[in-house]
């Protein structure tokens, strides 16, 4: 098997819009909020302390958790090709067991 093909949620286009608006919003603000903690807890001195280095080493490894299926998921509701290779799958389960091992 050298390919996969991507179902999806729904094969009704009109509901493709409406669930591409609501994952690209979950993920744009997931994103802002997590790279928002790491750059504030980088930039304020007085957040240094070691509760805070954790919270942020765990707002960075959920930033790369997040980044690693959604984005695929988001360009799959208007990809008219809906395939996946062996290799980019095998690639991206190794990227998202790697980043919830890390998490946990």
């Amino acid at each position: 098997m050298t390919w996969f093909i991507l179902l999806g949620l729904t094969s009704d286009p009109h509901l493709q819009l409406p669930l591409f608006i609501i994952f690209l919003l979950i993920y744009i603000i997931t994103l802002v909020g997590n790279l928002g903690m790491f750059l504030l807890i980088l930039l304020d001195s007085r957040l240094h302390t070691h509760m805070y280095i954790f919270l942020s080493n765990l707002s960075l490894v959920d930033f790369c958790y997040s980044s690693t299926v959604t984005p695929k998921v988001i360009a799959g509701f208007f990809s008219v090709n809906k395939i996946m290779s062996y290799n980019a799958c095998a690639s991206q389960m190794f990227f998202f067991a790697t980043f919830a091992n890390v998490e946990n």
